[in-house]
């Protein structure tokens, strides 16, 4: 979580320099609206994901379920997530260096990104610190919600927004990458099911209300 609250900081300045620019930032023809479409799936993961973390027969019957299934006997820890988790949103700068066509210009996907990382940490953080969810065995109390998964979403979000119409199979690709951070997650005994749930649906809102918001916004 240090690392991307630090990558966070980084796009922050980028952002201020860039909106703080007097350009054609926004102008380039993307419908910005947001639509209950676009909202329903990740309100809905993480609404389910609080109630499985915060009813204890949920939490008994679910987490601790999943959690046992996942963790056989000859469990080895395997944390390719914690790379896994920025591939969606590497892609994104990737994949337009190398000349595919986004949504948005450089400058654009520099403001989206910074908006959509600083929402995210500002509302895990804010979770994390009001419900003090104890993470599986540890010890530890800053499970709920999974910063790993909701990072991996925030990026795979964005790629199916600044790709996906052009290029599907990128989009499906992506959100693919984050959904098997979120199953790394729980197999190498970092998470509950219900946080990797709620990071998932915080990522993917935390993008689209950054979209949402960037045409009124100006630093």
């Amino acid at each position: 979580m240090k690392h991307f609250t630090l990558l966070c900081i980084t796009l922050f300045c980028a952002t201020s320099i860039a909106f703080g620019q007097n350009g054609d930032t926004l102008k380039c023809g993307y419908d910005h609206s947001i639509t209950w479409s676009q909202v329903a799936t990740p309100s809905a993961l993480m609404a389910t994901g609080t109630v499985i973390s915060f009813v204890p027969s949920l939490h008994d019957k679910i987490d601790f379920g999943l959690h046992s299934w996942m963790q056989p006997q000859s469990h080895q820890r395997f944390e390719i997530e914690n790379y896994l988790q920025y591939v969606p949103i590497s892609s994104v700068v990737l994949l337009k260096a190398c000349g595919l066509e986004t949504r948005h210009n450089w400058r654009d996907i520099v403001c989206l990104g910074a908006g959509s990382a600083i929402f995210c940490v500002a509302i895990s953080s804010g979770l994390k610190y009001a419900y003090q969810a104890e993470r599986p065995y540890s010890g530890v109390f800053n499970s709920f919600p999974s910063g790993h998964t909701m990072t991996a979403f925030f990026g795979a979000e964005m790629l199916r927004r600044e790709l996906g119409e052009e290029y599907p199979g990128i989009a499906i690709a992506g959100y693919a990458v984050a959904t098997g951070v979120g199953l790394f997650r729980m197999y190498n005994n970092r998470h509950w099911a219900s946080d990797v749930l709620a990071g998932a649906g915080l990522g993917i809102l935390s993008t689209s209300l950054m979209y949402w918001l960037a045409p009124y916004l100006r630093f």
